[in-house]
């Protein structure tokens, strides 16, 4: 889950905690955000913001900023 993935940021740098954090509060806003239907289904949102996530993260990935502990 998301509170592991924080505390296993806690031996890096403080750059790159930053970003982990910024992405964990992404994927934990994105879950709890309720869409107002019938225009906005809830479920549709959720998975346009975690797709969103995940590309940038895929992004990072390839550009090489961000190696796993």
């Amino acid at each position: 889950g998301i509170r592991q993935i924080e505390r296993s940021i806690s031996e890096c740098d403080q750059a790159t905690s930053e970003v982990v954090r910024g992405y964990c509060l992404a994927v934990r806003g994105s879950l709890t955000n309720d869409g107002r239907p019938p225009l906005d289904a809830s479920g549709l949102k959720l998975q346009e913001r975690l797709s969103l996530i995940e590309a940038s993260l895929e992004r990072v990935a390839k550009k090489g900023a961000y190696q796993n502990p």
